[in-house]
């Protein structure tokens, strides 16, 4: 795997509190925002993944009724109070 370097521009109190967790972590501080850079794209693509499946779904007509999903969450909430 081939690095690249690359620049983002912070406010001073984002630079600082990163550089107080990368210190925390015993971590240089790029590595912390490599490492955040990588969580949030992954997590993009998954979101990606999703978003497609459900267009996926609705175009071959696979939809729930919102008053099925609302009362599905209704009863599970209830279940949680009680």
């Amino acid at each position: 795997m081939s690095l690249k370097t690359t620049s983002v521009t912070l406010d001073d109190e984002t630079l600082k509190r990163i550089g107080q967790m990368a210190e925390a972590m015993d971590r240089p501080r790029e590595w912390l925002m490599a490492e955040a850079i990588k969580l949030y794209v992954a997590r993009e693509d998954r979101f990606v993944i999703e978003v497609e499946k459900g267009i996926h779904a609705a175009d071959e007509g696979r939809l729930t009724d919102h008053a099925d999903v609302k009362a599905s969450w209704e009863s599970k909430r209830a279940a949680q109070m009680d």
